[in-house]
């Protein structure tokens, strides 16, 4: 066999290749046997008909697989002898093959692109501090006390709507009938259906009616009230009160079974909000880190890689929407648009295996099977599934390989991170809604 190997570009490459006619003769035997175990001819018994008789009622499939046996047999010894790792679906180009006559053939493909690693340490980080104060705790007891909230009806014809409380409101619009709304809940002081309404209700008592001018935004899901001014009687219907718990210890064991003490659950508030600082802030950190790698490390890649990533995360998104009963036109009409959203994230995270991969042989960094196991002993312990069921579904789905990479790439973080200059930087402050 004669081989012709050519670049096309930096990750693009052309093989040509030259099978002689006694290879081609001898695949040719290989399948003639083939097809002779189930070839049905009248006039013959299974296995005795002869070669003419055969070609003439199997010859196309014959030349078929004749043609990929041939294709596909030397085109995987040109990617081994060549250690080609080839991305992308081979074009190929090539005559259907004659028995008596040497067969030839070229293939286009994109292989995996070498990374020149120009910098991959002494970055600079910085690192959220995880103390947490006081009053976080305090809000994330409040945000307690919000969930075990009791609703009930409000007794007191008097009483008047707090912000917090629930609204049952009637919703009338002469001008415009299609903003008409009956019996509809509207928490006082966060936004409702209808913009104005969750803070007009704020005081008024079970049976009272307000008009308000209201303003419909430009993003209204009523498209017809988009940008429209409009005069909107509210009519209060009925008012649910919500009655905030106390904090104490009584409250504390509901929240958390395990505690004893109002400042036992504060503690475990405490750490729980610092553990959540430090993965978050690690997390942020992976990120500034695979930011800087990718531009410290300019590359090419071939575009079939990334379709293919893209390709893949769309598929993705779409199964998880179909399990909740959803396509991904429902949340995204602009189809062309998000694909172009994910051949950007695509590209980025194409770059970003292509470059930890090339640290982790850099640097010796490897993923010992007992390391593999264990991580797929957790998996297994989550879905509820024994470590054989796991290991078998994983090994179906293709996704071993994606596990022990992924192990390999939270080592090569690890190691970017310990060999860079980390600052703590105080929180930010959240934004204002």
């Amino acid at each position: 066999m004669k081989i012709e190997l050519n670049d096309l570009g930096s990750h693009t490459k052309k093989v040509e290749v030259l099978i002689p006619k006694e290879t081609v003769k001898e695949k040719a035997e290989e399948i003639y046997a083939e097809v002779l175990k189930f070839a049905q001819i009248k006039g013959f018994r299974r296995g005795k008909a002869p070669r003419h008789v055969m070609k003439l009622h199997y010859g196309d499939y014959i030349n078929s697989e004749l043609s990929k046996k041939l294709i596909t047999e030397s085109l995987d010894q040109v990617v081994k002898e060549k250690e080609l790792v080839v991305v992308s679906t081979p074009e190929i180009d090539s005559e259907p093959p004659k028995e008596d006559e040497d067969f030839k053939f070229s293939a286009k493909f994109d292989v995996k692109p070498e990374v020149k690693l120009e910098k991959y340490k002494g970055f600079e980080l910085e690192k959220v501090k995880s103390d947490v104060k006081d009053e976080l705790v305090g809000e994330t007891l409040k945000r307690f006390q919000e969930v075990y909230a009791s609703v009930e009806d409000a007794k007191d014809a008097d009483y008047q709507v707090q912000a917090g409380d629930y609204a049952v409101v009637d919703i009338a619009c002469e001008s415009h009938p299609q903003v008409n709304r009956g019996n509809i809940t509207v928490e006082a002081g966060r936004k409702g259906v209808v913009p104005g309404v969750d803070q007009a209700v704020v005081g008024m008592k079970a049976g009272e009616e307000k008009t308000l001018e209201v303003e419909f935004p430009e993003d209204h899901f009523i498209e017809e009230m988009r940008g429209i001014k409009a005069s909107v009687k509210v009519t209060i219907k009925n008012i649910k009160h919500r009655e905030i718990p106390e904090l104490n210890d009584e409250f504390a064991k509901k929240v958390r079974p395990e505690v004893q003490t109002l400042d036992d659950l504060k503690k475990v508030v405490s750490d729980e909000l610092v553990a959540r600082t430090e993965q978050n802030s690690k997390l942020k950190m992976e990120r500034d880190v695979v930011d800087k790698l990718i531009e410290a490390n300019p590359m090419e890649i071939p575009e079939s890689m990334v379709q293919l990533q893209a390709s893949m995360m769309l598929q993705d998104t779409s199964r998880r929407l179909s399990v909740q009963g959803m396509k991904i036109q429902d949340l995204y009409p602009d189809t062309a648009s998000l694909r172009d959203d994910y051949m950007k994230a695509g590209e980025r995270m194409v770059k970003q295996s292509l470059i930890i991969d090339a640290i982790a042989k850099a640097e010796g960094i490897e993923a010992s099977d007992a390391e593999v196991d264990a991580e797929i002993g957790q998996m297994a312990g989550k879905y509820n599934m024994t470590m054989e069921q796991t290991k078998k579904a994983m090994e179906e789905q293709g996704m071993a390989e994606n596990i022990k990479f992924g192990l390999v790439e939270k080592k090569v973080l690890d190691y970017i991170i310990s060999n860079s200059q980390v600052k703590e930087v105080e929180k930010p402050e959240a934004k204002d809604e």
